[in-house]
């Protein structure tokens, strides 16, 4: 079975445009995802959409080595097919370009439970444990053929996962919580690490300039914002590439 770790980037954000390429620290975000990505032992690939003015992402990850595959731009859930059958996926596991502090340990006992378990949808977001940004969906080849063939053209299709969340009788989903520590109940209620938003994108530049090291772990990452108030009640929602951050 060939697994593999897609991020999902574009540049067009409706709340934050070009966010995926701004800096954090002087290193663009696209390269904090990337990096922590290929720290969870997993190959890595992009996929981003076939207009010119995503170019720019399919660049950068051209530059890091990354198979990169361009789809179309709502389809995201033709886009998630479209790079599995091309990278030659049994199993694509989604991350979202706009997560910088996504935590190598989070995706690879996703991956882990996923071997284990065989469902046809492994999340850890259902329900959430994890702060928003620290999120990772392992999808088979198969899973990604039958939504292809029962979602509508609809929100469904840009929303990849929110039809089989909305129908858990009908597919089987595994979900991997929080060890230890709740992270949004245990003293770090409202934490979120994804970046939507000019305030968002304010608090990651302050975490990623006081962090230890770019390769912190969640808890360095909480213990940090826990530490400095930086905590703000947010519920969940979308990235601009359908995938609940």
């Amino acid at each position: 079975m060939t697994t593999g770790i897609v991020i999902f980037a574009r540049l067009d954000s409706t709340r934050l445009p070009g966010k995926v390429l701004m800096p954090l620290a002087g290193v663009p975000m696209l390269d904090w995802t990337i990096r922590r990505c290929r720290a969870a032992s997993t190959p890595v690939m992009l996929a981003t959409t076939d207009r010119t003015l995503d170019t720019p992402i399919a660049d950068f990850a051209a530059a890091e080595n990354l198979p990169v595959f361009r789809g179309d731009t709502n389809d995201v859930l033709g886009r998630a097919l479209g790079a599995a059958r091309s990278f030659g996926l049994d199993i694509l596991v989604r991350v979202s370009g706009d997560s910088p502090f996504i935590d190598p340990a989070v995706i690879a006992a996703v991956i882990q439970v996923h071997d284990r378990e065989r469902p046809e949808l492994t999340t850890n977001v259902f329900p959430r444990t994890f702060p928003p940004g620290i999120s990772a969906e392992a999808l088979p080849l198969a899973t990604l053929e039958r939504l292809n063939d029962e979602v509508p053209a609809n929100h469904y299709r840009e929303h990849v996962t929110l039809y089989a969340y909305e129908t858990p009788d009908a597919f089987r989903i595994v979900n991997v919580p929080a060890s230890g520590a709740d992270y949004r109940g245990d003293g770090h209620a409202g934490l979120h690490l994804a970046v939507d938003t000019p305030a968002d994108y304010a608090r990651a530049e302050w975490i990623a300039r006081h962090l230890p090291s770019r390769d912190a772990g969640l808890g360095d990452i909480a213990r940090l914002a826990q530490q400095h108030d930086l905590t703000k009640n947010h519920g969940m929602k979308s990235s601009d590439e359908g995938i609940v951050t």
